[in-house]
């Protein structure tokens, strides 16, 4: 039984919603949240990616596209009620653009050609927006661009990086999303290593339950509920360094691991007054469902901590 309810009072949003329970360590295709939650907060603004070829290959990574990505979904996102499905937008990550609008948040797209900007006069600038996420960057961000994304960061904002396997140019420009991702990283001109942390240029295939093991961690045991899992269908695992950063924390390892400083397949850490979440794998955030001829993945639904970990991250980075 799902149960919904939707009140707005003074500018907050509280969403309040019940599911069956379910034990999602055994659970290979269902996304039911295990516990009830209610949640309040302002409503933010997320801003989601199209610019870096995100659409190259068969890739899908955006929340809709009619004919090309477009900065506002549509149908209008005032038209989600608790009902809806991913498939009302069409786009890989329609599914989790879905989920954020009902929970009383806006999302929009950053459309091919826009230009990524911090600090300026445009209605997409980053300055208008809590978070910007970034699902696997095909295209090399230029040296005003990286300079826009950690002054966002630096000053508040939220980013949500996607990751792939080495060898993953979809756009055969000679940049794949891990050099890209350690391009902004390493080459910038506000601090080498903003993050502490570094993309491995490896391709792994594996399910993890080697997470962190505190319970007070509002990624791994958020308002979405625990995660207790992380599937990689080929992926890289990324390498932390405290002395660069000593905010930044692995979150999953490999299965096979030590909770050290490498082979972890997520990660967060602060900079400045923002947050940033990494993962190495565009799989698990993947619905499925997109453009005719993309080969898609059902990610999101594969494991119920799949949805839980990227909402959960989301709802951080906003500061919720």
């Amino acid at each position: 039984m799902n149960l919904f309810s939707k009140i707005i009072i003074a500018g907050f949003a509280i969403i309040t919603f019940s599911c069956d329970n379910e034990n999602d360590a055994s659970v290979s295709n269902k996304n039911t949240p295990t516990t009830t939650v209610t949640t309040t907060a302002t409503s933010k603004k997320f801003l989601f990616d199209a610019t870096k070829a995100e659409t190259a290959g068969n890739a899908d990574w955006i929340i809709d596209a009619d004919s090309s990505p477009q900065r506002f979904p549509t149908p209008a996102q005032s038209n989600i009620t608790a009902s809806t499905t991913e498939s009302f937008w069409r786009g890989g990550l329609s599914s989790w653009g879905i989920a954020l609008a009902k929970l009383g948040h806006t999302v929009e797209t950053l459309p091919s050609g826009t230009a990524i900007t911090y600090g300026g006069t445009g209605a997409q600038d980053l300055k208008n927006y809590d978070v910007f996420v970034i699902d696997e960057p095909n295209t090399r961000f230029t040296a005003a661009e990286k300079t826009a994304i950690l002054n966002f960061v630096k000053n508040g904002g939220g980013l949500f990086m996607i990751s792939d396997h080495t060898v993953s140019d979809r756009n055969n420009d000679g940049w794949d999303s891990p050099d890209i991702w350690n391009d902004l990283m390493s080459n910038n001109s506000v601090k080498t290593n903003p993050f502490g942390i570094t993309i491995s240029l490896n391709n792994i295939s594996e399910t993890s339950s080697n997470r962190l093991s505190t319970t007070a961690n509002p990624i791994l045991n958020g308002s979405q509920g625990a995660v207790t899992q992380l599937k990689y269908s080929n992926g890289a695992t990324m390498s932390i360094n405290t002395s660069a950063n000593s905010t930044v924390q692995g979150l999953i390892w490999r299965g096979s691991s030590s909770q050290g400083t490498s082979n972890i397949m997520c990660a967060s850490a602060t900079f400045g007054t923002g947050r940033v979440f990494v993962i190495g794998d565009s799989s698990p955030a993947d619905d499925g469902t997109g453009a005719s001829g993309d080969t898609l993945y059902p990610g999101w639904t594969e494991l119920a901590s799949h949805s839980r970990l990227h909402m959960n991250a989301s709802l951080w980075l906003a500061k919720l």
